[in-house]
């Protein structure tokens, strides 16, 4: 019976090990988005001459990226707790379905943004418009 009981406990605390690792992740993410945008408002404060000399153009696109990745980490927390809230329950009822979905979800949620980002970059590198 205590063997039970002590691996009760360490199932449950495995489970929110990987919830707050979920929500490490989230948060990396939102400040990586964080410091697209921010990094992007310092850019538009420099001069437009710079931008002349530089053959750079101005573009919002960093700050739609930016904001689509702190988004995507208030989501993955978000989804993350229900996935935490669902396993604690098949925990307490002695059963455990696995189950990948957040996973895939977000590989390709940040596959997506990373391609299109990458993308950007690209364009902006070689001064290309688009």
């Amino acid at each position: 019976m205590v063997k039970e009981t002590k691996q009760v406990i360490s199932e449950h605390m495995a489970n929110e090990r990987t919830f707050l690792a979920w929500v490490r992740t989230g948060i990396g993410i939102m400040v990586f988005g964080f410091v697209i945008v921010k990094f992007s408002l310092f850019v538009n404060q420099l001069p437009a001459s710079f931008f002349q000399k530089a053959n750079v153009t101005r573009n919002s696109f960093t700050n739609f990226m930016g904001i689509g990745f702190v988004l995507t980490g208030t989501l993955v927390i978000l989804l993350s707790y229900f996935k935490y809230k669902k396993t604690y329950k098949q925990l307490q009822k002695g059963e455990y379905f696995y189950s990948t979905g957040l996973l895939t979800a977000l590989t390709v949620i940040i596959s997506l943004m990373s391609i299109f980002l990458i993308g950007y970059l690209i364009m902006t590198a070689y001064a290309l418009d688009f």
